[in-house]
C-alpha cells in the first residue's frame, strides 16, 4: 500500500527504517487536471515500484502507488519527504504527466529524502497508446540511477535530440528508443501545438524518451575556464567525447580540501557554431535556427522545486567569432497571462522574461545575466556568489532599533541570489550595464525573442589555444502570473548558493583576439537658476556647457583599464526619498555614475563593513581603473582625483582649490568554488591630511549549506580636526541556509579610532554580536512556502557598556499570485544620551501584484526616540530626559505602481515617519514624503518622463521632466528641465512672509553621449 498512511490518508502506520537505499514511490501529479486523466499517475507509480521491485530496488510498502490517486488534497512534497524519512526511504520518486489530446509528457525527478535535492529526472513525449512502453523507459532510466548506485549523477536530458553533428548534440542514456510523437525539425507544432521554426525539408529527429543526461564529475576549473576531469572534450563541439556519469561524492578534480562543498552533478550542452549570424527581428524564421543547439528540458524553481515547467520553453543557441546568439519560444496556454511591457532598459522586474546566465571562468564567484521580455525590452545584471546586490544597496544595514548592525546580516536568501521562495530567479545587481542587442515579439501562443551578445561585453579567460572553454551556464524563465520561475540546470533549495549548481556550456572555439577599445565622449549644457536668500532675488545664470571623455581598453579578455577625464556625473535619475530627520545614523545612497559601477563587484568584501563607498568621491577631475582576473587572482585598483575636496568656504586655508587624492587597491585569489581570500587597501589624501585603511578578508563555503565570511582591518588617519587616530575593525560571521533550517551568528568589533574616508561607516566604538534562527515549510500550493524567524542582537561600546540589545521575532507567508505577507514583533533596549531607553514594536509588510497594478507597503508602530533638537527643543537647557524623548513612533512606506497600458506606467510612492509625546499628546516629529513618476515610452529608444515630489516636513515641492532617447547602453540623449520650491516662510520669514511656494532652483539642460566601439 502507498507508503503515507501515517499523513492520514487512511493507510498502514510507518514500518521498521528500511535498508539505505529504500525507494518510495508516489503516484504522479496530473499536471494538466484532467479528472478523466487521474488515473494515470496512480498506474505509473504502481508500474514504476513493481518494475523496479523486480530489478533488485528495495520499493517502500507492499502495493505501492496503486492506491492514494483520489485523496481530498494532493501532499506537498514537504510531507512526501516527511513521510519518507518517517518510512526510512533515502529516495522519493516524484513526477508529472500532460496529455493533450492523445500526446503524452512524462516527467519523473529522483529526489534525496534527507535534503530535498533534485539528484535526477527524465522526460518521456510520446503518445497515450505508447503508456506501457514509456513506463519501461522511465523504469529503466530510473534503475540505471539506482542499481548501480549513482542517482547523484542523474539529470534530465535535452529532448527531442538532433542527429549528431557539430551544430548541435545531446548526451542520453545509451541505446535510447524514440516514441512515435512529432517531429522537431519541421515547420509543423511540436508537442502541445508548440511551434518551432524551420521548414519542411528540415531533417526530422524523433521525440521519444531521452534518457539522463550524462554528467560530468563537478570540477570547479582551474580559474581559466577550462575545467577538468572526465567529459571536458575538446570544446569544438564536433569531436568525441567520453560520456559517464558519476556519484555525488568528492570526484578526482575536487579542490580545497575539507573546506570545499561536495561536488554537485552539472548539466552540459555543446553549443554549435553558426556558418551566418542570424538577423535579430525576433520572428525566429532565420535558416540557422535550424541546426542551432536546442534545448526545451525546463524544470520550475518554484512554486514547486523541481518538478516540470507548466508551460513549454523552447531556447536555441549558436555562435560565432564576434557574438553569442539566442532564440527564445515562450508558450503559453493562456497568452492572455503575459506579463509584458515597453520601458526603458532595466525597467522589467514585473514582467515575464527569459535569461540567460554565463560564468565564464568556471570559478563560481560571479555571474554576467542577460534578461530579455516579450517586447525586446533588455535587462542586464552582475550576480555575485554571496547574492548581494551591490551598488544598488546598502551593505551596513541598521536594525530597527537604529543600532548598527554592524557585522551582521539577515537570514534571509544569503548567498542564494534567489527570493525567499525563489519565484523571480536568479537576482543580482542591476546597475551594471553591458552592450547587447535584443528583439521580441507575441505571436499567437505566447512571445519569441532573439538576442545577441557580443563577446567584447563578457570577460572571459585568455586561452593559449583555440579550444577547451568550458563556461558555467544556465538559462532562466519567469512567468509572474503563475509566480513561476524555470531552469534548465535544476537549482535546489536544499543548497547554498546558485552559481554551484549552473550547468557547463562547452564548444566555444576560434573567438575574436581583437581587442575591446570603447570611447565614450560626452557633451553637457545647461542653464542654472537660484534664489538669492539675502536679497530675494532670482538669479539666472548664463548657459555653460562642459566636455568630458571615457576610454575604455580590452588590455585581455579577461584585464580592462578603463580612463575618464572630466567625466559628467550629473544625475539623471535621482536618488530615491528616504527621510532624514530625526536620523540617528548616517543615510546610506547608492551609487549611480557609470563609471564606477563597471568591476564594482571586485571592491566588495566578504561582511558588511564598507570600504569603498565610491559617492565619496564627489567630482573627480581624472579617474582610472585596473579590473580583471589574471588565473585565480582578481584584481582592482581605482585612481581619481576629486575636485570637490577643495571647494571650503574659508579662502585662507592652504588646502582651498587643491584636490583630494583617492586609491584603492583590491586583490582576491579564489580557493574553490564561492571561497577566497583577498586583501584590500584604500587610501586618500587631502593637503596634509590623510586616511590609510589595509586588511584582509575571507569566504569559505563549508558544504552545501554552510559559510565563513571574516574581515580583518585597520586604519590610520590624521586630521586638522581630530588630530591622529589608529584603531581597527573585525567582522566575522557563520551561516547556514538550507531549504528548512536556516541560522546565523555574527560578530563586529570597529575601534573608536578606526575611521574610512573612502567607505561608509555610520557608526564605530562598538562590539556586536547578532544570531538568528528560522524555519520554512514549503507546501508548494496555494501558500508556497511559510516560516518564522527570530533574530538577537547585543552591542556594547568599547568601554563595556551595554549600547543595544534586541530580540525579534517575524513570520512570512509567500502565496501564488504574488502576495507575500510578513509581520513581526520586538522588544528592544537603545541607550542614547547616557539614558536607557526600554522599546516595543511590531509591524507588517505585504506584497500584492497584477499585471496591472501592484502595491508593495509596510508599518511598524512602537516606541521611539527623538533623536534631533534642531526645531523641537533648545538643547543647551534642557535636561537629558527632555533631550531625549521615548515617544509613539509610527513609520510605513507604500509603492501603488499602475500600469494603464503596455507604453504608460505610473507610481506613487510615499513614506512617512511620526513620533508623538505621550506626555504632551502632540506631534514632535510628523514627516511625509510623496512622490510620483510616471514614465511614456513612444518608440523603443523614445522615452518621456515626470517626476513629482512633495515633503510635508519640509514645505518643498520638486518637479522634474526629462525626455531620453537611448540607442543602447552608452549612445543616448537626455534632455531636461527641472524647479523646486519652498514654502516662503521657511526661506525667509522677513523677505517671503507667506504660505506661499517660492522657487529655489530652477534648471534646463541637455546630455548627449555617444559610444564608438571597435
Amino acid at each position: 500500500m502507498l507508503a503515507l498512511g501515517w499523513l492520514g490518508l487512511g493507510l498502514p502506520a510507518a514500518p521498521a527504517a528500511q535498508p539505505p537505499d529504500a525507494v518510495l514511490v508516489v503516484p504522479f501529479t496530473n499536471l494538466s487536471r484532467q479528472p478523466a486523466d487521474a488515473w494515470i499517475g496512480a498506474g505509473i507509480a504502481a508500474t514504476v515500484s513493481s518494475d523496479l521491485r523486480s530489478l533488485g530496488v528495495r520499493v517502500v510498502g507492499e502495493e505501492s502507488s496503486a492506491r492514494g490517486a483520489g485523496g481530498a488534497r494532493a501532499p506537498g512534497e514537504g510531507e512526501l519527504l516527511l513521510a519518507g524519512r518517517r518510512l526510512g526511504a533515502q529516495w522519493l520518486v516524484a513526477g508529472g504527466y500532460q496529455r493533450v489530446g492523445d500526446r503524452l509528457r512524462i516527467t519523473a525527478r529522483l529526489v534525496h529524502v534527507e535534503t530535498g535535492e533534485v539528484r535526477g529526472g527524465t522526460r518521456v513525449d510520446g503518445s497515450l497508446a505508447d503508456l506501457f512502453d514509456a513506463q519501461d523507459r522511465i523504469v529503466a532510466a530510473l534503475a540505471d540511477a539506482l542499481v548501480a548506485g549513482r542517482p547523484a549523477a542523474a539529470d534530465a536530458a535535452v529532448s527531442g535530440s538532433f542527429p549528431e553533428t557539430p551544430a548541435a548534440r545531446t548526451e542520453s542514456v545509451p541505446g535510447p528508443v524514440d516514441l512515435p510523437g512529432p517531429v522537431r525539425g519541421g515547420s509543423g507544432p511540436g508537442p502541445f501545438g508548440a511551434a518551432r521554426p524551420g521548414n519542411a525539408n528540415a531533417p526530422a529527429a524523433g521525440t521519444g524518451v531521452t534518457g539522463m543526461l550524462a554528467l560530468e564529475d563537478a570540477v570547479p576549473g582551474d580559474g581559466n575556464g577550462n575545467g577538468s576531469g572526465a567529459g571536458a572534450g575538446n570544446g569544438d563541439g564536433s569531436g568525441a567525447r567520453q560520456s559517464r556519469r558519476t556519484s555525488a561524492g568528492p570526484g578526482p578534480g575536487r579542490r580545497g580540501g575539507g573546506f570545499a562543498a561536495a561536488p554537485i552533478a552539472r548539466k552540459r550542452v555543446v553549443i554549435g557554431r553558426a556558418a551566418q549570424p542570424p538577423n535579430l527581428d525576433g520572428l525566429l524564421d532565420d535558416a540557422v535556427w535550424e541546426t542551432a543547439t536546442y534545448i526545451d528540458d525546463f524544470v520550475q524553481i518554484a512554486p514547486v522545486e523541481g518538478a516540470p515547467g507548466t508551460e513549454e520553453t523552447e531556447v536555441w543557441m549558436t555562435y560565432d567569432r564576434d557574438n553569442l546568439y539566442f532564440a527564445f519560444h515562450a508558450h503559453y496556454t493562456d497568452p492572455g497571462m503575459i506579463r509584458a511591457n515597453r520601458a526603458d532598459r532595466d525597467e522589467i522586474g514585473g514582467d515575464d522574461r527569459m535569461s540567460v546566465l554565463f560564468d565564464p571562468f568556471l570559478d563560481q564567484q560571479r555571474a554576467y545575466q542577460f534578461s530579455v521580455n516579450a517586447y525586446g525590452v533588455q535587462s542586464d545584471e552582475l550576480v555575485n556568489a554571496d547574492g548581494s546586490r551591490g551598488a544598488s544597496r546598502s551593505r551596513s544595514p541598521q536594525s530597527r532599533s537604529g543600532g548598527g548592525s554592524r557585522g551582521g546580516r539577515s537570514s534571509g536568501g544569503g548567498g542564494s541570489g534567489l527570493s525567499n521562495s525563489g519565484q523571480f530567479g536568479v537576482r543580482g545587481d542591476r546597475s551594471w550595464n553591458a552592450l547587447y542587442e535584443t528583439r521580441g515579439r507575441m505571436v499567437e501562443d505566447g512571445w519569441t525573442a532573439e538576442m545577441a551578445i557580443p563577446f567584447k561585453s563578457l570577460r572571459y579567460p585568455a586561452l593559449a589555444g583555440d579550444g577547451g572553454r568550458r563556461w558555467g551556464f544556465q538559462i532562466t524563465r519567469v512567468i509572474r502570473g503563475k509566480s513561476e520561475a524555470q531552469s534548465w540546470s535544476p537549482i535546489s533549495r536544499g543548497v547554498a548558493g546558485q552559481l554551484t549548481q549552473f550547468g557547463v556550456l562547452e564548444g566555444l572555439s576560434d573567438l575574436s583576439r581583437s581587442r575591446n577599445l570603447e570611447i565614450l565622449p560626452e557633451l553637457t549644457g545647461a542653464r542654472l537658476g537660484a534664489l538669492d536668500t539675502s536679497t530675494g532675488e532670482f538669479d539666472n545664470r548664463d548657459p555653460f556647457g562642459d566636455l568630458g571623455v571615457s576610454v575604455k581598453y580590452g588590455i585581455t579578455p579577461n584585464l580592462t583599464a578603463d580612463m575618464a577625464y572630466n567625466p559628467d556625473f550629473s544625475q539623471i535619475e535621482s536618488d530615491q526619498p528616504q527621510i532624514e530627520t530625526n536620523q540617528r545614523f548616517a543615510l546610506f545612497y547608492p551609487e549611480q555614475r557609470p563609471f564606477f559601477l563597471e568591476g564594482q563587484e571586485i571592491f566588495q568584501t566578504a561582511t558588511p563593513l564598507t570600504l569603498l563607498h565610491t559617492r565619496t568621491i564627489v567630482d573627480p577631475r581624472f579617474g582610472g581603473k585596473l579590473t580583471g582576473k589574471v588565473g585565480r587572482t582578481t584584481l582592482g585598483v581605482i585612481v581619481a582625483d576629486d575636485e570637490a575636496a577643495g571647494r571650503l568656504d574659508d579662502s585662507v586655508d592652504p588646502r582651498f582649490g587643491t584636490t583630494a587624492q583617492t586609491f584603492v587597491g583590491r586583490a582576491r585569489y579564489d580557493l574553490y568554488p564561492e571561497s577566497y581570500v583577498g586583501a584590500i587597501m584604500t587610501a586618500r589624501e587631502f593637503g596634509h591630511d590623510y586616511n590609510r585603511v589595509g586588511g584582509i578578508d575571507g569566504r569559505f563555503r563549508l558544504g552545501r549549506t554552510h559559510r565563513f565570511s571574516f574581515m580583518g582591518v585597520g586604519s590610520e588617519t590624521r586630521s586638522t580636526e581630530y588630530g591622529f587616530l589608529r584603531g581597527p575593525a573585525f567582522e566575522a560571521d557563520f551561516t547556514r541556509q538550507g531549504r528548512n533550517l536556516s541560522y546565523g551568528a555574527a560578530y563586529g568589533s570597529v575601534d573608536p579610532e578606526f575611521w574610512t574616508e573612502t567607505g561608509f561607516l555610520p557608526r564605530w566604538n562598538l562590539r556586536q554580536a547578532t544570531a538568528n534562527v528560522g524555519y520554512r515549510w514549503w507546501p508548494e500550493s496555494t501558500l508556497i512556502t511559510w516560516g518564522p524567524t527570530v533574530n538577537y542582537l547585543r552591542l556594547y561600546d568599547h568601554a563595556g557598556v551595554l549600547q543595544d540589545e534586541q530580540i525579534q521575532g517575524q513570520a512570512s507567508f509567500q502565496f501564488r499570485h504574488n502576495i507575500s505577507v510578513t509581520a513581526n514583533m520586538s522588544r528592544d533596549l537603545e541607550r542614547f544620551e547616557e539614558v536607557d531607553f526600554r522599546k516595543s514594536g511590531y509591524g507588517a509588510f505585504g506584497v500584492i501584484s497584477s499585471r496591472l497594478v501592484s502595491v508593495v507597503g509596510g508599518i511598524n508602530r512602537g516606541d521611539g526616540i527623538l533623536y534631533s533638537y534642531d526645531g523641537f527643543t533648545n538643547p543647551l537647557t534642557a535636561s537629558p530626559y527632555q533631550r531625549a524623548i521615548l515617544g509613539e513612533s509610527t513609520t510605513g512606506n507604500f509603492l501603488i505602481s499602475g500600469r494603464p497600458s503596455s507604453r504608460w506606467r505610473s507610481d506613487l510612492t510615499g513614506i512617512f515617519s511620526r513620533l508623538v509625546d505621550p506626555t504632551a499628546t502632540a506631534k514632535v516629529v510628523d514627516v511625509k514624503i510623496f512622490r510620483t513618476r510616471t514614465t511614456y515610452q513612444f518608440t523603443d529608444r523614445l522615452l518621456l518622463r515626470y517626476i513629482l515630489e512633495h515633503n510635508t516636513f519640509s514645505k518643498t515641492l520638486g518637479n522634474n521632466l526629462l525626455m531620453t532617447y537611448r540607442i543602447n547602453a552608452g549612445t543616448v540623449a537626455f534632455l531636461g528641465y527641472d524647479d523646486r520650491y519652498r514654502q516662503g516662510r521657511r526661506i525667509d520669514e522677513f523677505l517671503f512672509p507667506t504660505a506661499a511656494l517660492q522657487r529655489t532652483n530652477r534648471a534646463v539642460f541637455g546630455k548627449l553621449s555617444y559610444l564608438f566601439r571597435y
